[in-house]
């Protein structure tokens, strides 16, 4: 091949080689524009990221200083709340307020009498009669005109006597640390009670608590349980603006008490003073000997009773634990016990009088004015009257034993007491 056409040819084949060699550089550096386009939008937004998770950083270090601040804010606060000197300023404010509180109640309690006084002013008030040119002049003869009704005269001293019993009703309530009941009014006397009465309930830190209202105020009493019962009949407690009527309840002459009866017992009270300075309110029981007459043996008595009890002993029986005395054939300071079929003490009743009463079939056990215990519970008696019934009594037997209210004192079987 000539030279100058090899020359030719070369020239050729260097031409088509830097074709190739431009063509394939155009396309390496496409792929290098595009590598590093794609490395930087990786790189904005790994910036990104890391601009959002410093200020998130910057966040919770502002929040975490808030936070120490409230910490030491708040044991600031502690320490001072425990410094003595707070304590007391907290102990004075309180001691303040319980004063103010107090002071209120009082003023509550002094508008209260107020008012009461007010009441009871305008019941004394009569009402006013009309001008004499007001008044109607009739035409009919003056011996047909109707008379006005001769006043009925004042009894000072059935006056003055009322008066008297409300004061000591006051002072033996206080004598017997009743601090409980206030007594406003007492009424007038009647035949065995007094009425009508209102008290007050005061409560433990001396504030109204209620009120009581009754008709007629009466007492029952029992030296031997030591009792003293303040028997209201007829009225209703006022206890935090609702009224609340009275339970049922039997009167003096033995009949139900429409408006209801109410019984307030005083445990462990002697009622000798209240009875002998109130005779009025309790008729029945002022004249009650503490001794008896002497006809009867007291040691014969019990232990004829105590026979004739334990005949009987198939569903439990009583005996006679004390006898203080017989008076006019009625057993007088009387203590029984109750044992049940297993002669198990089951209860005790204390009487001041004990009647035996012959029924058409056994005998009746009849006590009065006194009260019974089931273990530490003393319940006066319903009524003032508490009865046992021995249906399998034989009369021949009770007969033949001579005891009082049954037969007349016998020497022989029974000797009179010795003092």
């Amino acid at each position: 091949m000539p030279q100058s056409r090899r020359t030719a040819e070369c020239g050729r084949a260097a031409v088509f080689v830097a074709a190739l060699a431009f063509v394939s550089g155009c396309g390496d550096r496409q792929e290098a524009i595009a590598a590093r386009a794609e490395a930087t939008r990786v790189q904005a937004e790994r910036d990104a990221q890391a601009a959002v998770a410093l200020q998130r950083e910057e966040t919770l270090a502002g929040e975490l200083a808030t936070a120490r601040a409230k910490v030491v804010e708040l044991e600031q606060a502690l320490v001072q709340a425990r410094n003595p000197r707070n304590c007391e300023v907290h102990g004075e404010e309180l001691t303040r307020l319980r004063n103010e509180l107090a002071a209120a109640d009082e003023r509550r309690l002094e508008r209260e009498r107020e008012w009461l006084r007010f009441l009871k002013t305008l019941d004394q008030l009569g009402l006013p009669k009309p001008a004499p040119e007001n008044a109607f002049v009739p035409d009919v003869p003056e011996e047909e005109r109707p008379k006005e009704p001769e006043p009925e005269p004042i009894d000072t001293a059935k006056l003055e006597r009322e008066a008297q019993i409300g004061r000591q009703i006051a002072a033996l309530l206080a004598v017997e640390g009743v601090r409980g009941l206030d007594l406003l009014e007492h009424g007038h006397l009647g035949d065995g009670w007094i009425g009508p009465v209102l008290f007050r309930v005061i409560d433990a830190r001396g504030r109204l608590a209620g009120s009581l209202y009754a008709e007629r105020l009466r007492l029952e009493g029992s030296r031997a349980a030591r009792t003293l019962v303040l028997v209201m009949e007829g009225g209703y407690e006022m206890r935090g603006g609702e009224r609340i009527q009275f339970g049922a309840g039997e009167g003096l002459d033995g009949k139900p008490v429409e408006s209801g009866v109410r019984r307030l017992v005083l445990d462990d009270c002697d009622p000798t003073e209240w009875l002998t300075s109130l005779p009025e309110l309790a008729p029945a029981q002022v004249e009650m000997p503490l001794v008896d007459d002497g006809k009867w043996s007291l040691v014969y008595v019990k232990g004829a009773l105590n026979r004739l009890l334990r005949q009987d002993a198939a569903q439990g029986y009583w005996r006679v634990k004390s006898v203080n005395g017989v008076l006019e054939g009625t057993l007088r300071e009387v203590h029984l016990e109750g044992f049940d079929a297993a002669g198990k003490l089951d209860r005790r009743v204390f009487a001041d009088r004990l009647r035996l009463v012959r029924q058409e079939r056994g005998f009746l056990l009849e006590l009065e004015d006194g009260a019974q215990m089931r273990g530490d519970e003393k319940v006066p008696f319903f009524d003032g009257r508490f009865r046992i019934f021995l249906p399998r009594a034989v009369h021949a037997e009770w007969d033949a034993a001579v005891l009082p209210g049954l037969a007349e004192p016998d020497e022989a079987a029974a000797p009179p007491r010795q003092n």
